[in-house]
């Protein structure tokens, strides 16, 4: 688990949400210390803490966790529309073909280690 990916998404939606590290604190009952600590990726979170920031922030922890949960395909689409929510068509389509050409690549490398293994 990337815990600091984990704390950026954490501070995002607590952005969003407009409360400070000190609100989200108090509200799930944790030290303001704390959360700081999650948001840098620097600490752990239970469990408990993460359905409870969660549910502070009007979120789910699957979409805190998106790159942590293989089967997180429908929270991605959703991040990858806001990406183009805001692009002309011509932005789309240097982004699209450049995700082509990195997809291709990944996938290249993928199958050279399972060559070599």
């Amino acid at each position: 688990m990337d815990y600091v990916e984990l704390g950026k998404r954490i501070k995002a939606a607590r952005v969003a949400a407009g409360f400070t590290q000190e609100k989200l604190a108090e509200i799930i009952n944790l030290s303001s210390g704390h959360c700081a600590h999650v948001e840098r990726g620097t600490s752990k979170v239970s469990l408990s803490a993460m359905v409870d920031i969660a549910n502070a922030l009007n979120t789910t922890p699957d979409k805190l966790l998106v790159d942590s949960i293989y089967n997180a395909t429908p929270h991605l689409i959703v991040e990858a529309q806001a990406v183009f929510a805001d692009c002309d068509p011509d932005e789309m389509y240097i982004i699209l073909q450049v995700a082509d050409i990195i997809k291709k690549a990944i996938r290249i490398r993928k199958l050279k280690r399972t060559e070599c293994v």
